[in-house]
C-alpha cells in the first residue's frame, strides 16, 4: 500500500482551490451610466444579464491546470517522480498565463470605470501555484530520500 505523502494533500489542497475559483466572480466593473459588469471564467455578466463569453480563456486555463493536478495524483502511485515534477510545472506555468490573460481582460473592460470591485477567488490561483510550488519542493525531498536510501545498500569494498 502507497503512503500518502503531504506533496499530495498539498496537490489536493491546490486542486480545490482551482475548482473554487472557476466557480465564483473574478471582479466588478462599476461604469459612469449606472452599469455595472462582472468578469467570471467563463463570461462577462452586465447588468446581471449574461453578455459576451469572450473570456472562455481563463475558464479553459483553469481546467487544463485542474487536470494536470489530476494527472499528477493519479501517477503518484507509480512514483514516476520527474513526471510529477514535469506536470507540476506545467500547471504553475498554465496558472501565470491565467493571471496574463486575466490582465488582458481587466484592461479591455477598465476603460471609463469608476470603480473596480475584485472578489476573494481572484486570489486562489496564485494560492494554487504557491501550493503546486511547495509540492515539487515535497518530491523533490522525497525522490532525494530515496536515492539517499539506494545508496546505502550499495556494496562497499
Amino acid at each position: 500500500m502507497k503512503k500518502l505523502r503531504i506533496q499530495h494533500i498539498l496537490i489536493l489542497l491546490s486542486l480545490a482551490a482551482i475548482v473554487v475559483c472557476l466557480c465564483f466572480p473574478l471582479v466588478d466593473f462599476a461604469y459612469s451610466d449606472n452599469t455595472y459588469v462582472t468578469l467570471t471564467n467563463f463570461q462577462v455578466k452586465a447588468n446581471g444579464e449574461a453578455s459576451s463569453s469572450s473570456p472562455w480563456a481563463l475558464g479553459a486555463l483553469l481546467i487544463v491546470a485542474a487536470a494536470s493536478q489530476m494527472f499528477v495524483l493519479l501517477i503518484a502511485a507509480f512514483q514516476n517522480y520527474t513526471l510529477q515534477k514535469r506536470a507540476l510545472i506545467f500547471s504553475m506555468l498554465l496558472l501565470a498565463g491565467y493571471y496574463i490573460v486575466y490582465l488582458v481582460f481587466l484592461f479591455i473592460l477598465k476603460s471609463d470605470v469608476t470603480a473596480m470591485i475584485p472578489h476573494w477567488a481572484t486570489i486562489l490561483p496564485l494560492i494554487s501555484i504557491i501550493l503546486c510550488f511547495m509540492a515539487f519542493r515535497g518530491i523533490l525531498h522525497t525522490e532525494a530520500k530515496i536515492i539517499e536510501t539506494g545508496n546505502s545498500f550499495r556494496l562497499r569494498d
